[in-house]
């Protein structure tokens, strides 16, 4: 074996062996999955409860098919990138749009997202049919979060000129500290991050209607020699969960008061806290 080929044969087992799992082989199917995923809560994290409830439907569709599934999280952006590039079995969650549907199988649907403004409760209530009711309001948003064609076009025509920040937790403290109307992101995320900075879901108040109700995926690349057989896999275990009431159960898990804890808070601790159960 050449030194080149040697550095490469290496490299590679460094790389498995580090993340912890590989691929499957061509017209193998694998007893245990590999899965790129990031940190969403409630939906998706490594400190939650069952990997949080969207990973935890995975995980009990899989298994209902006799199959095992492992979590590898990631940045977003690598965890498709690895995924698209066929590292990974799959990846979760991901919302639909032209570039994923261009390279990815995609799942039936594992859930159905809100995405909403928030404001505080304790303000004139916030009316909007069109982007024009919100041009003269302070807004933020997240970076990288996938909101709607129509957001994206208002922004780039100055309709409303949101302050990007990294995360919801960021677009909270704006809110509650007065420096901004309204934010834009996932409702359980908001509620869930409202939470680890012990504030009460009371104090913010959802805005009608939502923006937008993105259908959330698992995907799996076109590249991958196992894709077909994994998405039909997880769609006929999604089938048996949501047949059987399991599937209804972990949904129920989730509304904007279950994850309040006020002994409970992000301030003193750079670990993301466990909601409360």
């Amino acid at each position: 074996m050449s030194l080149v080929k040697l550095i490469g044969y290496s490299l590679a087992l460094t790389l498995g062996y580090s993340l912890g799992c590989t691929a499957e082989a061509p017209k193998q199917q694998p007893q245990t999955l590999c899965i790129a995923t990031g940190e969403f809560a409630p939906w998706a994290g490594k400190q939650l409860p069952d990997d949080g409830h969207v990973n935890h439907i995975i995980r009990e569709a899989f298994a209902a098919q006799g199959v095992a599934v492992k979590f590898v999280y990631l940045p977003w952006k690598r965890a498709f990138e690895e995924a698209r590039l066929g590292k990974f079995d799959a990846t979760s969650y991901w919302y639909d749009n032209t570039e994923r549907r261009e390279a990815m199988l995609f799942s039936e649907p594992v859930v159905v997202n809100r995405t909403v403004f928030f404001q505080r409760a304790n303000t004139d209530a916030i009316h909007w049919k069109g982007f024009d009711d919100l041009s003269h309001y302070r807004m933020s948003a997240t970076l990288g979060f996938t909101y709607t064609e129509d957001f994206y076009r208002a922004v780039d025509s100055q309709v409303i000129n949101p302050i990007m920040v990294p995360s919801d937790i960021q677009n909270i403290k704006l809110l509650m500290a007065d420096r901004v109307d309204l934010f834009a992101t996932d409702e359980m995320s908001g509620f869930y991050m409202a939470a680890q900075l012990s504030i009460d879901p009371r104090k913010l108040k959802v805005i009608e209607p939502p923006l937008s109700s993105p259908k959330g995926y698992l995907l799996a690349s076109k590249t991958h020699p196992n894709a077909q057989w994994l998405i039909t896999t997880f769609n006929t275990g999604l089938q048996k969960l949501k047949a059987s009431g399991a599937y209804q159960k972990i949904l129920d898990r989730v509304d904007n008061n279950s994850f309040y804890n006020p002994t409970v808070s992000l301030r003193n601790t750079n670990k993301p806290a466990q909601p409360a159960k």
